[in-house]
C-alpha cells in the first residue's frame, strides 16, 4: 500500500534572493524549464539562514552573505508531490560575478536586472516575493 502525504504536515525550507554589486538578481533554471530562486530543505539542526546560504552555494556555486538576518519573507505552496512547503527567504548579497552551476537539475543560472527577473520567474509566488523585496530596497 502506497503512503499518502499527510495534508497537515508542512516541510520547512529556506532560500536566497541573491543580489550582486550591480543590483542584479540571481535566477536558476530547473531542468523542466522553470526559472526560480535557489532554495531547499533544512538539514537536521540547521537554521533557516544557514540553509539558505548553503542552498545558494550548492545550487548556483555563489558565495553569499546576509547583512540583515532578522529580515525575511515566507512563501507557502504545495509541490507536485502534494507536499506542503513553507520557505523562509533571505535577501542575500554576493561579490561573485556569475553562478557556477553544479547540479544537473539546474543546468543554467544567471544574474539579471530585476525587471527581467520579474518577467522570467515562472511562479507568481516568486514574482511577489521579489516585488516585496524590491520595495524595501536592495542595498546591503
Amino acid at each position: 500500500m502506497a503512503a499518502t502525504p499527510n495534508s497537515n504536515h508542512v516541510v520547512e525550507g529556506a532560500g536566497g534572493v541573491v543580489f550582486n554589486g550591480r543590483g542584479e538578481v540571481l535566477l536558476i533554471r530547473h531542468k523542466n524549464g522553470t526559472w526560480v530562486f535557489p532554495k531547499g530543505h533544512l538539514d537536521p539542526g540547521e537554521g533557516h539562514l544557514k540553509a539558505a546560504v548553503r542552498e545558494v552555494e550548492e545550487e548556483a556555486g555563489v558565495h553569499a552573505h546576509c547583512p540583515d538576518p532578522n529580515r525575511h519573507w515566507i512563501t507557502s505552496y504545495t509541490n507536485p508531490r502534494g507536499q506542503r512547503r513553507h520557505i523562509t527567504w533571505f535577501r542575500l548579497f554576493t561579490e561573485d560575478e556569475r553562478p557556477i552551476m553544479r547540479e544537473q537539475i539546474f543546468p543554467e543560472g544567471r544574474f539579471v536586472a530585476a525587471n527581467v527577473a520579474l518577467s522570467l520567474l515562472s511562479f507568481g509566488e516568486d514574482r511577489s516575493l521579489l516585488g516585496g523585496i524590491l520595495t524595501q530596497g536592495t542595498s546591503p
